[in-house]
């Protein structure tokens, strides 16, 4: 799989190099090509700057829309020329890919800016899951993959604070994936003092994603970070109150890197069972929508709650994404256990949406028969 997947990189590259170097007809034309490239991927390398974090989000839109008009407009001509057969002036195909060079231009500066607008205007998603026995009646508010780095708008923090408020849930839930900077960074920012005022009367809880295990690996421990600032992180355990039981399952690319193995759900369900008569349920928070993945647990959760899609966050991904994963997006069931995956309140990398949307997410428990 990974010789594949280089394999797939490396031809991607040399066609976006053939295609470079074809804009002009000079003797310097390689050279051009080259080092387009070259400062595109020094763009990527991570930075606590907004300029750059902005430069590298507009190229990699840039080049994910360039790369899908060059091979839309190349098989194009390719069927226009079997088909039709014409003599081709020599100076047609350098105009003919300098015309695709700049249409891409002008579809990124559409794309990028409607889809940061669209990004930033998260919608709220309410979603009602019913309980047999529930005696009483709760409401969590739930966001996932809010990615804080140096390009994250503070406006939209605080609006998120302002929603969970106003909602007035009984608890906040948190899916995983919190920040793709430094916590000295986030301070330095005074996120940590606004991600504190979020709040709820039965407590925040959370669990790690993927990109803490990364973080972990560069020397930051974002567990310690979400614990000071108001979060409850669940790691393989259990917390229960009088409304409902809530687990927390390590990530697997954390838990990769801890060098452990994740502990099954009848071990996280042993305070589950020793709730007594009442009726609670039990929600899992499982950063990845990878299923059961071959367990039979005796006690199955009610509800289990992830993200990491972000459901393909902008064209094409929101399609390729159904085929990367059985339940992409929404409300479903995964090996017969209800499950939410979450579109993610933030985005990673640019942070734009096309076609999809962030959101928060507003779970009301109810009982039914």
């Amino acid at each position: 799989m990974v010789i594949i997947s280089i394999f797939l990189v490396l031809s991607l590259f040399v066609y976006w190099f053939w295609h470079l170097k074809s804009l002009w007809t000079g003797k310097h034309r390689r050279l051009f090509a080259l080092l387009t490239i070259v400062v595109f991927l020094l763009t990527l390398v991570p930075r606590s700057s907004v300029f750059f974090f902005w430069l590298s989000a507009i190229e990699i839109i840039w080049f994910a829309i360039y790369l899908q008009m060059s091979l839309v407009s190349d098989l194009g001509l390719i069927a226009y020329r079997l088909i039709k057969r014409p003599k081709l002036h020599p100076t047609f195909l350098p105009r003919f890919l300098r015309l695709v060079f700049a249409a891409s231009w002008a579809v990124t500066a559409v794309f990028f800016s409607y889809g940061v607008w669209n990004n930033l205007n998260y919608r709220l998603h309410d979603v009602e899951i019913g309980v047999p026995g529930l005696e009483e009646e709760f409401k969590v508010a739930f966001f996932t993959d809010i990615h804080f780095s140096a390009g994250f708008p503070e406006s939209k923090l605080k609006r998120l604070i302002s929603d969970i408020d106003s909602i007035a849930p009984q608890a906040v839930f948190f899916g995983g994936d919190v920040a793709d900077a430094s916590d000295t960074y986030l301070n330095s920012k005074g996120i940590d003092t606004l991600f504190q005022k979020i709040k709820a009367p039965q407590g925040f809880f959370g669990v790690i994603g993927n990109h803490e295990g990364y973080l972990m690996r560069s020397g930051y421990d974002f567990v310690v970070w979400m614990n000071q600032n108001g979060m409850l992180t669940l790691l393989d355990s259990t917390s229960c109150n009088e409304l409902f039981c809530v687990s927390g399952r390590l990530d697997h690319q954390y838990a990769s890197h801890l060098g452990k193995t994740r502990m099954p759900l009848d071990y996280l369900s042993i305070e589950v069972a020793k709730q007594g008569e009442k009726k609670r349920p039990w929600i899992v928070l499982d950063h990845q929508p990878k299923g059961l993945e071959g367990e039979k647990p005796r006690i199955m959760p009610d509800l289990v709650i992830s993200g990491h899609t972000h459901a393909g966050q902008f064209f094409p991904g929101n399609i390729i994404i159904d085929w990367i994963w059985p339940l992409s997006h929404g409300l479903g069931y995964l090996d017969g256990v209800l499950w939410f995956v979450s579109s993610g309140i933030h985005t990673w990398g640019p942070p734009v949406r096309v076609l999809t949307h962030s959101e928060l997410v507003i779970f009301n428990f109810r009982g039914k028969r």
